[in-house]
């Protein structure tokens, strides 16, 4: 058996955009990340973004599957430095472990002839065809995404938590703790070096909070019981397929009240606030090495959207 990729010939490139194209809108209403025109908008924009030059965009390469000289599927391959994404591949038949080996050596191969260290992709829920690819090939949950909806009604809900509008002065130290916090978490999932993980926190946090507490569309809260601070939330009012959406971009125990139930309250609280904005659905983002907050949030009834996996080269 032999496997090779060989780029794809410019006067195929229009027909594969399209169905690429349709394939990762599908794979984002399925999973429900997102379910409406926002998956068509977001693609679109990935699109206009890595092939701003169609098929001569250099930091892409968009290569043919070949195994015994027959073509049998295709790959998307951004490549623009240390950190290589596979953003779409796809095979027109089931292939058997010998065959996943070779096309996925090449791609790790076409990888490093570019400097690429690690390699990336997104994995959304009922994408098969991805998963059976990368299972067991070295790639490690770095992130994921998850959410909850509907919102249930909780009978039991732990309500010993209020959470009150943040003050200004108590906003500067959660700024600057979230955001070094943040930058360590990211520094810790191996794609990013500590450096670099500081940069992307502090323009994450800019950008999502131009205006500090006052910033529309965001909503800071400490989270107190009988009076006595315990941790923050962080909400996001977004919208997902058109509907009003709820995202916690920051949750957090203080280390001196956990192992007391907090978090879970924490969360029935964040429920509560998203009822409130008018949400009927709450989503998150968390650092696959959180094993213990992911088992927390399954157990509460989120289900995982899609999965960032990465492999070291």
């Amino acid at each position: 058996m032999t496997v090779r990729l060989e780029p794809l010939p410019a006067d195929r490139f229009d027909a594969w955009l399209a169905a690429m194209r349709e394939r990762l809108i599908r794979r984002h209403r399925e999973s429900g990340l997102r379910p409406g025109a926002d998956a068509e908008e977001h693609v679109d924009a990935i699109v206009a973004q890595l092939l701003p030059q169609g098929g001569a965009s250099g930091a892409s390469s968009v290569l043919g599957i070949l195994i015994d000289e027959v073509e049998v599927g295709t790959v998307w391959l951004s490549l623009p430095g240390e950190r290589g994404f596979l953003i779409d591949v796809h095979t027109d038949r089931e292939l058997d472990a010998d065959e996943q080996d070779g096309v996925m050596a090449l791609i790790g191969n076409a990888a490093r002839e570019t400097g690429a260290v690690t390699l990336s992709a997104d994995v959304f829920a009922g994408d098969d065809e991805t998963q059976r690819l990368l299972d067991g090939r070295g790639f490690e949950v770095s992130s994921i995404q998850m959410m909850l909806d509907p919102l249930p009604g909780r009978a039991d809900a732990d309500e010993r938590i209020e959470v009150v509008p943040m003050s200004v002065e108590r906003f500067s130290r959660f700024a600057s703790d979230a955001e070094q916090g943040f930058a360590q978490e990211l520094a810790a999932t191996g794609r990013i070096s500590l450096e670099d993980a500081a940069e992307e926190a502090r323009r994450q946090f800019r950008t999502e909070l131009p205006d500090g507490v006052d910033t529309d569309g965001q909503e800071l809260f400490t989270a107190t019981v009988d009076g006595e601070e315990v941790g923050v939330l962080w909400l996001a009012r977004r919208t997902r397929g058109g509907a009003p959406h709820g995202f916690i971009l920051d949750i957090e125990v203080d280390a001196v009240h956990q192992r007391r139930g907090y978090g879970r309250a924490l969360m029935h609280a964040a429920e509560r606030e998203t009822r409130r904005m008018g949400a009927a659905s709450l989503g998150l983002h968390v650092f696959g090495g959180n094993a213990p907050a992911v088992a927390l949030y399954e157990q509460l009834g989120y289900r995982r959207l899609q999965e960032l996996v990465v492999k070291k080269l």
